[in-house]
């Protein structure tokens, strides 16, 4: 196959022409989508560039007709656009052309889904549209026309406010100009919740949210969590809507999770749609996060956009960090630092050591959509949390509000913000940079030594990579008592550095990187017995559950753990800790992706074995203490606060404990009398994940009951997919099932993607095989979802040499298939390399 060009940072050159308007009408239709587009065009006064030629981006369409100023002009078409020659400096485009939405499976540009007209044009869909300038610096005000069959798409919306409406069409007209990308559009037969927001300066903005009828009553959690999004952007950043109408669609068929399209946001009916009965805890925690993180777009993103995609994280990495302080200030700020962590770990540090590793700012890519990464988005939090740190949140926000006075309405670089809170706070970034060009986790070690003669204690910090980062290490000292001797925040941004803490009276206990305050992997000389006084003492909850993780790794891995001093500390922290979703965490053992990570070469197999071997050993050292445990947290009422998601958290951590000591009547009798999805779907795991006499009958019954509900029925198929109990063979039974559907993401990555995540039933030839017939067959229908599965084989160098070579072989294998997307191929070039 012919190599895929490579895009580079470097390269980036202003786009010779910009646009003063754009005018579309779109005419829906069974068989075809007619798009016409009416763009005003002008030379960019800061271009270099001297050509009168005009290149417009442009895929799988059919064009019908062209016209400059009113006369057919001289161009040329490609398979990738539409060449215009001789082009004035000032002139008005008219193209009429067509698509097919109806046979569009790569769910990019216009597409149907559940029969209803949807678009996603992040990163480059819009040129699955018409012909156009796809790029985020250039924008536009838009005015979209919609045209369709008023009784099979009553519903019609386009970004903006609308201005007209007649039977069966609409205009709306959105005065904020925007790049392309975020453009949207939504036709369908929709039912619709309403409510409205008086802003701070007294503004009325209606609210909507558009689903499909049956799951109407699965909204308000999500119209709630808008209300919040506003007030707390309002709050916390002094930052108000500008719009006079703000919408929120959800579909089934989206690759992504949601889109920020100015005021008419597309989800991820994942992310929308909840009731305590069919959605966990979880769901709507992160219901609530995403819809914050999408409003907060408004200004970071939307408002103030990105120059090019190199700069994807100046408003990801930025609305990351956004949504974790949103759902931090609303909830347990430890708990939802733990679980960032836990995230960033799990994925983003495995990113970073694997072939597709990269700088928050990459330097080149083939395809965008893989560069929609943990990387950009988790990292690239982390990265402006150490600004934070550094700057405090009045710094901060005075950086914030210089960035948005500076580039309101521009697209602008990562340089850019980093510039306005320097120049905010005269403060300066200059070395903290390499955050941003550097690819890798960086290494630290930390030396210390307690001088008790002199009351001196000395510590060392080294910076073992070959670069060195500038960063942020928050720490305390602590006596054996646990009383804080001293803390706070150290500034690292040398290869070594030494600090001296003066009239230290007795030897101090360090707890290092409290709150995770920079990503790194950090080493320390600190002894079991400290490790262990920590866990039992530590005040930081973070830090308490950092520790803990540490010591669980070590005594599964390495067995340099003092078992019964490390399982005392547990005791302490049973009956002294009263935060319960704290305790949940510091007794949960870690994932077997995260001991992946800490070992040179990965043995599924002895892992997981060595694993079990400790989850059965907890369960019956504190049998009695989890038994007590769950019944405290059990509740014959359902609350969705706090203390309640805390309990939930520890009743069925305690449940999964017991049942590794055959406690499945325990599990049983929770499924039958749960009050809300997170205990019912607990134990719906626990049941069939081993066999058991109510294995079969809670299958039977957990399908009867929510068959008709998709996003349960996804919880359904990904609980089957992950058992300890499930085969290949069971998993094709699956895909074979009335309710699979291949074409729907959703259910695809809740069948075969779970299917890839359970370690010791996947990772043999027969698995691989079949999990390549799927990566081939996506890559003719939706290469963005294929890209993403096919990265389960990044790490193939790193496993046992017999499942490395066999995942090697279905690398080359799928290097070989004809007509390769980009997406993929670039995906498995770089793990081959």
């Amino acid at each position: 196959m012919k190599k895929p060009r490579t895009k580079y940072r470097k390269d980036y050159k202003v786009s010779n022409y910009l646009i003063r308007s754009t005018d579309l009408s779109f005419d829906l239709g069974k068989d075809k989508t007619t798009v016409k587009s009416k763009v005003l065009y002008y030379k960019n006064p800061k271009s270099k560039d001297n050509s009168s030629e005009l290149f417009l981006n442009g895929v799988e369409l059919e064009l019908v007709s062209i016209y400059i100023d009113g006369k057919t002009p001289d161009y040329e078409l490609s398979k990738n656009g539409l060449l215009l020659k001789n082009t004035p400096n000032e002139f008005l485009l008219e193209i009429v052309n067509t698509i097919h939405p109806e046979s569009n499976t790569s769910l990019n540009g216009l597409y149907k889904s559940s029969g209803n007209f949807c678009t996603q044009c992040e990163a480059y869909g819009f040129r699955q549209i018409t012909y156009y300038l796809d790029r985020p610096d250039v924008l536009s005000v838009f005015t979209t026309h919609i045209k369709a069959d008023s009784d099979k798409y009553p519903v019609l919306l386009s970004n903006g406010n609308l201005i007209k409406q007649e039977n069966g069409s609409v205009t709306w007209y959105d005065p904020s100009p925007k790049p392309c990308y975020l453009f949207a559009l939504v036709a369908g037969e929709l039912d619709v919740i309403e409510d409205t927001y008086t802003t701070v300066s007294g503004r009325q903005v209606e609210l909507k949210i558009y689903v499909e009828k049956h799951n109407i009553n699965k909204t308000q959690f999500a119209m709630n969590s808008l209300k919040r999004a506003f007030a707390w952007d309002e709050k916390r950043f002094g930052l108000e809507y500008d719009l006079d109408i703000y919408m929120i669609v959800a579909v089934d068929d989206f690759n992504m999770g949601a889109m920020e399209n100015k005021g008419l946001n597309i989800f991820n009916s994942t992310y929308v749609l909840a009731n305590p009965d069919t959605a966990t805890d979880t769901d709507f925690i992160n219901i609530e996060a995403v819809i914050g993180h999408e409003y907060f777009h408004n200004w970071t993103g939307n408002r103030v956009t990105c120059r090019d995609w190199f700069q994807l994280s100046l408003k990801e990495g930025l609305t990351v960090f956004r949504d974790q302080e949103f759902t931090s200030d609303l909830h347990s700020r430890s708990i939802k630092r733990i679980d960032d962590v836990k995230r960033l770990r799990t994925f983003q540090f495995a990113e970073d050591a694997g072939p597709m590793s990269h700088p928050v700012r990459p330097e080149s890519y083939i395809e965008m959509n893989n560069f929609y990464t943990f990387t950009v988005y988790e990292k690239g939090a982390e990265v402006i949390r150490m600004i934070h740190t550094f700057l405090g949140e009045i710094g901060f926000q005075k950086g914030m509000n210089l960035y948005f006075d500076r580039h309101d309405g521009d697209a602008v670089t990562i340089n850019d913000f980093v510039l306005a809170m320097s120049d905010a706070n005269n403060f300066d970034f200059a070395k903290f940079m390499n955050w941003y060009s550097v690819s890798g986790t960086p290494e630290v070690e930390i030396v210390s030594t307690y001088n008790n003669s002199h009351n001196i204690f000395k510590v060392k910090v080294v910076q073992t990579g070959k670069e060195v980062f500038y960063f942020p290490l928050n720490y305390a000292l602590m006596d054996e008592n646990g009383a804080k001797l001293d803390s706070g925040t150290l500034v690292i941004n040398n290869k070594q550095q030494e600090f001296v803490f003066d009239n230290i009276k007795t030897r101090p206990v360090a707890s290092w990187l409290r709150g995770f305050s920079a990503p790194i992997k950090l080493k320390t000389n600190l002894e079991t017995t400290d490790k262990v006084f920590l866990l039992a003492n530590d005040t930081d909850g973070f830090s308490r559950w950092d520790i803990a993780q540490r010591l669980w790794i070590d005594l599964i891995l390495f067995d340099n753990v003092d078992e019964f001093s490390f399982f005392q500390a547990l005791e302490k922290c049973i009956s002294t800790v009263d935060d319960y979703a704290l305790l949940a965490e510091l007794i949960t053992i870690p994932s077997e992706r995260i001991l992946h990570q800490e070992v040179n070469e990965i043995d599924v197999f002895a892992i997981h074995n060595k694993r079990e071997e400790l989850v059965a050993k907890f369960a019956n050292k504190f049998k009695s203490e989890l038994l007590d445990l769950h019944k405290l947290c059990n509740s014959d009422k359902y609350a969705f606060n706090n203390k309640a998601v805390g309990n939930r958290a520890l009743k069925n951590i305690c449940l999964y404990y017991l049942s590794k000591l055959g406690g499945f009547d325990l599990a049983y009798d929770q499924y039958i009398n749960a009050n809300c999805m997170t205990d019912r779907i607990a134990s719906f795991s626990i049941l069939t994940s081993e066999n058991n006499k109510y294995k079969d009958e809670v299958i039977n019954s957990f399908y009867n009951n929510y068959k008709n509900d998709v996003q349960v029925m996804d919880k359904y198929f990904a609980v089957l997919s992950s058992a300890n109990a499930a085969t290949l063979d069971n998993i094709q039974e699956l895909m074979q099932h009335k309710l699979f559907e291949f074409n729907t993401p959703n259910r695809l990555r809740s069948v075969v993607g779970s299917f890839a995540g359970n370690y010791v039933n996947f990772h043999n030839q027969d698995s691989y095989e079949f999990f390549t017939k799927v990566i081939i067959k996506l890559n003719s229908i939706n290469p963005q979802i294929g890209a993403r599965l096919v990265s389960v084989y990044n790490q193939w160098k790193r496993y046992t040499p017999g499942l490395g070579e066999l995942q090697k072989q279905q690398l080359e294998r799928i290097l070989k298939v004809d007509n390769l997307s980009n997406d993929i191929y670039e995906i498995v070039s770089k793990a081959l390399k």
